[in-house]
């Protein structure tokens, strides 16, 4: 693959799951470049988690001028107990990133984001801030991810390059177990490709089955996701994901969720640090438009509600 000059990676926390068993790169088709030549556009094929996590420790991580909104009960009929507050967790494989003649063929990706933020202070429009986001090479090729990662930290996104485990897709099955997969995440602060691991602090693991009966609804996540991030430069983006498609496949999954923070020499903060058992998931194949940094009254005015 080669790399050009890249303006369009100002990628945030997103991406790809629903691999095969043997961690083979999923059916992700880019289906909505050709309607949107000037803006960001990829296919996601992704394992999405929501963890219950203490509010104060939320609060903490995100800015103090902007306060947490409690989200809808409509998006959380069965309850979410009243002393926490969602943190989505995401990893998985990134296929067809375009925009104009520019193209990438695969990245890995993961984040770590806080939604219902109230970013505009108005206590009802909320917004993603993002925590941690990472992206990594294919089949272990992690440096081919430094030069988007560079370019989308210059534009207001705060991107780490990592390591990912599979590495050829968005998640694996555990040979022990053919019905259990699991992903993990790995930033890299100093490679060493020829006699060892480096410097690569962990960031999370993901290990999880189907679910039956789900915890929340496809809906729930869908509205997390698709709430406006805010960026580093004072200004907001929409990264707009479509559950659409054909080769959706959605699956819902339990499972658990491994966070490292600097305790466990991980990557994370210190507040987020600990071990979410039997949290919801969702894995399906979704299509990116990514728009352009923008005003964040404009951003969470025209978030689309067809997403």
């Amino acid at each position: 693959m080669t790399i050009q000059k890249l303006p369009f990676l100002a990628l945030t926390c997103f991406l790809g799951a629903l691999a095969s068993a043997q961690g083979s790169p999923p059916r992700c088709l880019n289906t909505l470049a050709y309607y949107n030549p000037t803006l960001r556009t990829g296919c996601f094929n992704a394992t999405w988690f929501i963890l219950r996590v203490p509010k104060t420790a939320v609060q903490s991580i995100v800015p103090s001028d902007y306060p947490l909104i409690t989200p809808p009960e409509s998006l959380f009929p069965n309850g979410f107990p009243a002393d926490s507050h969602p943190v989505v967790v995401n990893c998985g494989y990134m296929n067809d990133i375009r925009q104009g003649p520019l193209q990438i063929q695969a990245l890995m990706g993961a984040g770590i984001n806080v939604p219902y933020v109230d970013r505009l202070r108005d206590g009802k429009t909320p917004f993603n801030y993002p925590c941690r986001t990472f992206i990594g090479g294919v089949n272990g090729k992690d440096i081919s991810a430094v030069v988007p990662a560079l370019v989308g930290s210059t534009q207001g996104n705060s991107i780490l390059v990592a390591s990912f485990s599979p590495n050829d897709g968005p998640y694996a099955a555990l040979a022990s177990s053919p019905n259990e997969f699991e992903a993990q995440v790995r930033q890299v602060i100093l490679p060493n490709p020829i006699s060892g691991p480096g410097i690569v602090p962990a960031a999370f693991d993901l290990d999880f089955t189907s679910a039956s009966p789900a915890q929340y609804a496809e809906d729930t996540f869908r509205a997390l996701i698709n709430q406006p991030t805010i960026l580093t430069n004072t200004k907001c983006q929409r990264n707009t994901y479509y559950f659409n498609q054909t080769f959706r496949e959605s699956v819902m999954r339990t499972g658990d969720a491994t966070l490292y923070g600097p305790a466990r020499m991980g990557a994370v903060p210190a507040e987020l640090d600990n071990r979410y058992v039997e949290q919801g998931g969702y894995s399906a194949s979704s299509v990116m438009v990514g728009f352009n940094a923008e005003d964040c009254a404009s951003a969470g005015a025209n978030v689309d509600p067809n997403a």
